[in-house]
């Protein structure tokens, strides 16, 4: 079943697609990364997740080095 899961270490797990709730997370109110898990584990959720952190990290590191061009 599929769910939506906060990758920012809160633990926050809902049914519906929406942004982390938790004021104290570090992923405060960033888009949930849908999981279809049945182990709980979000295995498949954390590397689309990890997937999404290098892209951002990659396109941040292009847009400063667009300066130096």
């Amino acid at each position: 079943m599929e769910h939506f899961i906060c990758t920012g270490g809160c633990g926050g797990i809902s049914g519906t697609p929406g942004v982390c709730q938790m004021d104290s997370c570090p992923h405060h109110g960033k888009d949930l990364v849908s999981c279809s898990c049945n182990d709980g584990e979000h295995s498949d959720a954390k590397t689309k997740a990890e997937l999404e952190a290098l892209r951002e990290t990659e396109e941040g590191y292009e847009d400063t080095n667009k300066d130096e061009a």
